[in-house]
């Protein structure tokens, strides 16, 4: 072939594709290519971590223990003034009447029914008569995002024989209405009275510091998913090491906290405590509320020793 004809068909193979190009700029018809992500994702990258929600939580750096103390001990000498005239529980007509003159108003007339009944065989006799009612305990809680106030009172009446009688009634209110009441047959013959008098509660702000420190020291992420893998098993080295730094009395239910919580202890939300004097001088429980999944949930309770600001159990409610 010439040098003439080899310059022909060079050109005009050129022109062919200059043609085609043109052609698909004209039309928009550009070729696509698809690389799978698949390719460049590892094995990890595939089997990410399910991301749990935030609950919600008690703010414990806003509670004053004092002034809240002062509140439950106004409600008690409220409700004893209203109590002290024998008509104020005539019927339970009259003891819902005496209970929205404290609280403004009853949402749980059942409650307060059923209350009624169970105070009845003593308040029917004429000899029987209303003495006084002591606090327990006293607390706060959620529910769900709203927070209330919960009291452990002890109900004290005497009997035609002169003999004492107890009950002990817990409730639940906020800043418009008694929210729940209900009346236990009998006091717990150990319960200690809570009386302003009461100093111990200054040092429960520690606890709030405790918990701190122990979430920050305890949580390991790490070893969780390395225990994850081994089936989790709390007689792993690692894992007993750790377990036997934490300043907590009785470590039973450190376990399934960390398990719960996926190795960080950051995601236990505070849901609810409460203080008492029983079965020792000042103790307080704490409910923390563990996110497991997308939908449930893991309640744990951990008591705490406010006159030796320790914690001395956790365990996992059912």
């Amino acid at each position: 072939m010439s040098i003439t004809k080899k310059w022909l068909l060079f050109w005009g193979i050129l022109g062919v594709l200059f043609v085609g190009m043109f052609a698909i700029v004209l039309t928009g018809n550009f070729p696509q290519f698809t690389i799978p992500f698949s390719v460049f994702a590892s094995d990890d990258q595939g089997q990410q971590e399910e991301v749990l929600p935030k609950l919600p939580s008690l703010a414990l750096k806003e509670v004053n223990d004092q002034n809240l103390l002062s509140d439950q001990m106004a409600i008690v000498e409220k409700l004893n003034r209203e109590l002290q005239d024998a008509e104020s529980l005539a019927t339970s007509q009259d003891l819902d009447h005496s209970l929205q003159m404290v609280f403004g108003d009853t949402g749980d007339e059942k409650g307060v029914f059923s209350l009624y009944r169970k105070i009845y065989p003593v308040i029917s006799s004429e000899e029987a008569e209303f003495v006084q009612i002591s606090l327990l305990g006293f607390g706060q809680k959620l529910q769900g995002e709203t927070t209330v106030t919960t009291q452990r009172q002890l109900w004290t009446f005497t009997k035609t024989d002169g003999s004492r009688q107890d009950y002990q009634v817990d409730l639940s209110y906020d800043s418009k209405a008694l929210k729940t009441i209900a009346a236990g047959d009998a006091a717990d013959p150990n319960a200690l009275t809570i009386t302003t008098g009461d100093t111990y509660l200054d040092k429960s702000a520690d606890f709030e510091t405790t918990w701190t420190d122990m979430a920050d020291n305890s949580s390991d992420t790490r070893l969780y998913q390395e225990m994850k893998k081994a089936g989790l098993d709390p007689n792993q080295i690692e894992f007993q090491a750790l377990e036997k730094e934490i300043p907590i009395k009785v470590k039973d239910g450190f376990f399934e906290l960390f398990s719960a919580a996926r190795g960080d202890l950051h995601h236990a939300y505070l849901s609810e405590f409460f203080h008492s004097n029983t079965p020792t001088d000042g103790a307080t429980e704490y409910t923390f509320n563990v996110p497991t999944s997308e939908k449930d949930v893991a309640s744990f309770k951990v008591s705490y020793d406010r006159l030796k600001q320790t914690i001395t159990s956790i365990t996992k409610e059912q």
